[in-house]
């Protein structure tokens, strides 16, 4: 489960570095703060399914792109 929270972590940096966002902007848009967001990142903690849904929304991609999930 590690390999797969990392992942994600990873995916959500590179989404919001791709929408030009900082921590700051997408943490707003998101409803969390912005350690709150850190975290999700660098894989400390990982977000629940109604952040990841804001999320893949703002970033206009799908649940599964989001958390790497391959058919």
């Amino acid at each position: 489960m590690r390999a797969v929270e990392s992942s994600v972590g990873i995916r959500i940096r590179r989404f919001r570095l791709e929408k030009n966002m900082t921590q700051d902007q997408l943490a707003a848009k998101i409803g969390v703060d912005r350690t709150s967001l850190s975290s999700y990142e660098h894989s400390k903690r990982m977000p629940d399914i109604f952040v990841l849904c804001r999320m893949a929304d703002i970033f206009e991609v799908s649940l599964d792109d989001l958390v790497g999930r391959k058919f």
